[in-house]
Parts: C-alpha cells; structure tokens; sequence
C-alpha cells in the first residue's frame, strides 16, 4: 500500500561545534584551541591519501587592517596536518578591486606584511586564479542566477578543502563568513565581477568636497571628477562598492533594493559551485573574533560590534554561518546595515541545497 502523505522530510539538523575562547592575547592558547576545534572535523574528511592536494583557504587581510586571522593561530593545526599531507598548501584568489591583492605579486606580498611567509608557517601559498585572476574553471550548477560558474582552477584542482573564515559585517551581503569566503574568496576575477553586478553606489553630490579618493579607489576606472564633485560612470561601474568605504564623509553609498538580495544569492550559488567542485570534501571553521562592520578588505582598524566569543566549526558551511549569526546575534548585523537582510543568503542556501540552517550546537 502506497504512502500518500504530503509530510515534508524531516531535516536532521547538522552539528556545529563552539570551542569558547575569550582571551585572544595570547597565541599558543588560541593555536591550541583552533586545534582542538580541528581535531572534531578531521575524522569528517579522509585523510589516508598523503598525496592528496589540501587547500587551507583563508584571507590575509589588506595592509593597515588588524581583524585578519594571525598566522601563530595556525600553528598546531598546520603542524597536525602537515603530518597527514605532502601537498599541503594555503590558498587564496585576486581581489577584484585595486591594490596589493589584485594580482598573484602583491598578493603575496601582503600575505609576508602579515606574517603569512613560508619560513613562518611552513607551506606554500598558491594564489589559485593564477597572475591575474584569469585562470579558472566552468563548473555547472543550474542555480537561478548562473548556469556555470567561474571558480579559480587551483580550488578545482584541489582534493579537499579546509575554509577558514574571519566573520564580519559586509557592505552588500550583511554578514561575511563561510559562504562569502567560498562564493567570493574562490572566484576568479571574473566571477566576483559576474557576482557584483548590478548593484551600483549612488553619489550624493551636495555632501561630496571633490577629495578623489573613491576614484583612487575604483577597480573600473567608474568615477570622474567634474566641476570638484564626484561623478559615476554607471556604463563602467560594476558595483564591487568599495568606493562606499573610500568615502569618508558618507557621500557616497549603495542603493539597497533587491540587487542586494540577488548579489547574496548569486554569492551562494558560487559557494555551490566550489562545493561541488571538491566533491563536497570541505570542512570550515569560522573565527567570532574582531567582528567588524566592514571585511578584512578594508585598510583600517575598525571598532567591534561584539565581544570576542570563540571559534564554530562544522561540515556545512550554511549551519556554520547561521549558528555563527546567531551566536554574535542577528540584530547586531542588522543595526549595522539596516538595508540588509543577511538571512537572504541562508534562505537561498537552503533552497539550492548547499546546506541547512538547522544546527545542533556542541559544546567542546
């Protein structure tokens, strides 16, 4: 006899583990720490192939900024896999804006300004979209938004993955984590650019004084300066949104309307794309340390929003952002950006199955 019920499946929540850590001063304690964290997740990928490519993907942050993860905090996890790995390696992408981070050169120079140097922590970085941030790969996912996306061709390459993330706010997506550091951190060039457009800033003439550092600022070469006012492009601008940060007396800012929910989704379904790309073989730790308004993009020191609190981790990158959303709290995200409803990339991630927000916490 047939099983006409309309029940939903039930949702088995996934487990997210907190290793509480409120004392950030000294480095060997919070090494320690991110190990023990460490030591839950490596059972969840298999580790018995020592010829295996495993890419630690992380961010190091612009010069000037402070809420980076330090390389001493890597210590022992790198040491434990180093012990597992041959071909263990750090791995980041280009920065579709101007600066440092912009090509494989200045990227690894900024990477040694912070302590990111292969005397110090003993494996190499691979800046996995090549020179210039055109090297990737199509890898299909039928999401809403994209049919294929661009991820950089050395995470496709990779075997496993271990995604390390610094949790912030963000100027688009309200809250950064997991998922940003996949969707945006494993782009190519090409495909932050395809993530971004669409979403444009808009210039507020009577407040602008003519200073010109949104245009220093611009990767598209979007703003001019006229009669000592700010002018945009919108032909060229592609709505990355950095000159919103540029701008230091607020004459410049996003237009928040439903562009913003499609760059978060757009967002997830790359994350998508680099899931699949590695066979789903990823775990992901994200740090509640430092949590600032804006991204470890931004060349400043910034105030935190919220008390130091510890380090999640898990093996789906969807329960991790949204315990770690719960955890600092939602309202401290939406105070910051008001416009913003960073519960949009949540939904959209469970709606393209990259994962559940359901969670289940553990206490380590």
């Amino acid at each position: 006899m047939q099983n006409h019920s309309n029940k939903a499946p039930k949702i088995i929540p996934s487990k997210v583990y907190i290793k509480r850590l409120q004392d950030w001063s000294l480095d060997q304690k919070i090494s320690e720490a991110v190990l023990s964290a460490w030591q839950y997740l490596e059972p969840i990928v298999d580790f018995k192939d020592k010829n295996s490519f495993t890419a630690v993907k992380l961010t190091f942050g612009e010069e000037g900024a402070s809420g980076y993860i330090k390389p001493a905090w890597l210590t022992d996890i790198l040491n434990s896999l180093r012990g597992a790995r041959e071909n263990l390696f750090i791995a980041e992408t280009n920065t579709l804006y101007r600066g440092k981070r912009s090509n494989a050169i200045g990227h690894l120079h900024a990477a040694n300004s912070h302590g990111y140097s292969f005397d110090k922590v003993g494996i190499p970085i691979i800046i996995a979209d090549g020179l210039r941030g055109r090297d990737y790969q199509n890898i299909p996912i039928r999401g809403d938004h994209f049919e294929n996306v661009k991820i950089a061709r050395g995470i496709c390459e990779s075997d496993d993955m271990i995604c390390i993330s610094h949790v912030t706010g963000h100027m688009q997506s309200g809250f950064a984590g997991a998922l940003k550091n996949l969707g945006i951190g494993c782009a190519s060039r090409q495909g932050k650019l395809l993530q971004h457009s669409g979403t444009l800033p808009e210039i507020t003439v009577e407040k602008c004084i003519g200073c010109s550092e949104c245009m220093s600022i611009c990767p598209a070469n979007a703003i001019g300066i006229k009669k000592k006012k700010a002018i945009l492009v919108k032909e060229k601008c592609f709505g990355c949104g950095e000159c919103t940060v540029a701008c230091r007396i607020g004459a410049i800012d996003i237009k928040y309307d439903e562009n913003v929910v499609k760059f978060q989704e757009k967002m997830v379904e790359y994350a998508l794309g680099v899931k699949k790309a590695l066979n789903s073989r990823i775990v992901y730790l994200n740090f509640l340390e430092h949590v600032t308004k804006n991204c470890d993009c931004m060349s400043k020191d910034e105030t935190p929003i919220a008390p130091d609190i510890g380090i999640l981790c898990g093996a789906d990158p969807v329960a991790v952002d949204k315990a770690s959303m719960d955890i600092v709290g939602i309202e401290k995200f939406k105070e910051i950006f008001p416009e913003i409803d960073p519960l949009a990339q949540i939904r959209h991630a469970e709606k393209i199955k990259l994962g559940t927000s359901q969670y289940e916490l553990v206490e380590l």
